[in-house]
C-alpha cells in the first residue's frame, strides 16, 4: 500500500495493519480506525522500528499490540512445543522477585517460623496438602478420619469431611475440586470446595501423590501398588483406570513437556510416564527420596529423606540424568519460593531446609527448628504451610516475599 497517496485524507476503516510505514508518508488529519495492529511501529515512542507523528486527532477504539508469551507462559498447556516457552516463563518469574536466587529483596527479611494458634490436629494425621481456590488449604489424611482444613486468613484449623482409610496428596481440577490420592483405601475421594462435601469412586490400588496431566486427567503416582493409575474427571464423580505396572515411588512432578517425573522413594530408579503412549520408562537409579519440586529452569529437585544427599534430575528426550547435590536428609516434600529458593520440609530432619539452585549442584543451608511434617504449601503472601504428620499443629513459615496466585495454584507446584 503506498501511504503517500493518503496526504491530506482522512482514514475511516475497521482495521489498520501498519508492519511496515515509511516514517512521514502516512500524513492525515483526521485518522478514524476501530482497531490499530502494531508489529514494527513504533507508537509515541523513539525506540520502535518506526515512528508514528501523530500532528492531527487519531481516533482508536482499541490498540492491539503483539503478545508477550513468556508473561503467559503458565497458561500454556504443557507440551513438547511449549516446554521452552514454559521454562523461560518460569525463569522470568522468579527473576521478578530477584535476579540471583537465594537473594531477597531489600523489604523482605529472612524466613520465620512459627505454628497456627488456632485448633490442632491429630497426631500422625495428615501426608501432603492442597491450595484451594478460596485461598483454604486442605489437608489429606493419613491417619486422621477426616480432612483437615486450615483458612491461613484466620490461622485456623478445623476438621473437614470423614473419611474411610489412608490417603496421601491431592490434585486440584481445573474446576476447583479436590482430587483426594488413596494409599491405603479402595475410595478416591472428591472435595467440592463450594459446598464441602465429599463423595467418593472405587478404584484399585495404592497411589502416593498424583499430577493433573495436560489433557485434564489425573495421573496417580504408584506407591503400594502394582500399577499406576489414572482419573478422568466429569461432572460427576468421573472414571478410573488402571495404568501401566510401577511401583515405590513416594510423588510425581508434572514437566514443561508434559511428561511426569516419578520420584523413586521404595522404587530403585527414576520413573517417567508419558501420557500419549501411557508407558511408564526407567530412568537413572536412585532411592529413597520423597517428594520433588521443579526448578525454573525444566530440572526437578528430588527431596531426600532416606538418601543422604539432595538429587537434581534433569531430562532430556530419553531417561534423563541425575547430578548428586549438597548433603541433607530427613525431609519429605518441598515447596518453590517466590524468589527462586525451595523449601524442603522437615519430617525427621530438625530444621528447615532451604536449597539455592544454580547451573551446577546448588547450595543448601538449614533455617528456622521445626520437625514432623510432611508437605509444603505456598500461599500467595508469601507464607508456606507446613502439614503436620508428627507435630501436633500446623505450621508457617513466614517468607515475606509475595507470590503470584497463579504460582501458587498451578499444577506444577500445587499438588504432594
Amino acid at each position: 500500500m503506498n501511504y503517500s497517496s493518503l496526504v491530506g485524507s482522512t482514514i475511516s476503516t475497521t482495521t489498520l495493519t501498519t508492519n511496515r510505514a515509511q516514517p512521514s508518508t502516512l500524513q492525515t488529519g483526521t485518522a478514524q480506525v476501530s482497531t490499530l495492529t502494531t508489529s514494527t511501529l513504533g507508537v509515541g515512542t523513539g525506540t520502535g522500528a518506526y515512528q508514528m507523528d501523530v500532528r492531527g486527532t487519531a481516533y482508536l477504539s482499541s490498540i492491539q499490540a503483539p503478545v508477550d508469551l513468556l508473561a503467559q507462559g503458565l497458561n500454556l498447556r504443557p507440551s513438547t512445543v511449549n516446554s521452552s516457552t514454559i521454562i523461560a516463563s518460569l525463569t522470568k518469574m522468579v527473576r521478578r522477585v530477584t535476579p540471583v536466587a537465594g537473594t531477597l529483596p531489600f523489604w523482605a527479611s529472612g524466613t520465620t517460623f512459627g505454628t497456627a494458634p488456632a485448633g490442632s490436629p491429630p497426631a500422625n494425621a495428615f501426608i501432603g496438602g492442597l491450595l484451594l481456590p478460596d485461598g483454604r488449604v486442605l489437608l489429606i489424611p493419613y491417619l486422621s478420619t477426616t480432612l483437615g482444613i486450615f483458612t491461613p486468613a484466620t490461622n485456623a484449623y478445623i476438621n473437614g469431611p470423614s473419611v474411610s482409610g489412608s490417603y496421601q496428596g491431592a490434585v486440584l481440577l481445573p474446576d476447583g475440586r479436590a482430587i483426594v490420592i488413596p494409599y491405603n483405601s479402595t475410595l478416591l475421594g472428591i472435595f467440592h470446595p463450594v459446598t464441602n462435601a465429599y463423595t467418593t469412586l472405587s478404584v484399585t490400588g495404592g497411589f502416593a501423590g498424583g499430577v493433573l496431566l495436560s489433557d485434564g486427567r489425573v495421573f496417580l503416582v504408584p506407591g503400594n501398588g502394582s500399577n499406576a493409575g489414572l482419573y478422568t474427571p466429569n461432572a460427576s464423580t468421573g472414571s478410573f483406570t488402571t495404568g501401566p505396572a510401577a511401583t515405590g515411588y513416594s510423588s510425581g512432578v508434572l514437566l514443561p513437556d508434559g511428561r511426569v517425573i516419578m520420584v523413586p522413594g521404595a522404587a530403585t530408579s527414576v520413573g517417567i510416564y508419558d501420557p500419549i503412549s501411557n508407558t511408564v520408562t526407567s530412568g537413572p537409579s536412585a532411592t529413597g527420596y520423597y517428594g520433588g519440586v521443579l526448578l525454573p529452569d525444566g530440572r526437578v529437585l528430588f527431596v531426600p529423606f532416606i538418601g543422604t544427599s539432595i538429587l537434581i534430575y534433569t531430562p532430556d528426550a530419553t531417561i534423563g540424568s541425575l547430578t548428586v547435590g549438597p548433603s541433607a536428609t530427613g525431609y519429605h516434600g518441598g515447596a518453590l519460593l517466590p524468589d527462586g529458593r525451595v523449601l524442603l520440609i522437615p519430617r525427621s530432619a530438625a530444621n528447615v531446609g532451604l536449597y539455592t539452585p544454580n547451573a551446577t549442584t546448588g547450595t543448601f543451608t538449614t533455617g528456622p527448628a521445626a520437625t514432623g511434617y510432611i508437605g509444603g504449601v505456598l500461599l500467595p503472601d508469601g507464607r508456606v504451610v507446613f502439614v503436620p504428620f508428627g507435630a501436633s499443629t500446623v505450621g508457617l513459615l513466614h517468607s515475606n516475599t509475595p507470590a503470584s496466585k497463579s504460582m501458587c495454584l498451578h499444577p506444577f507446584f500445587n499438588k504432594f
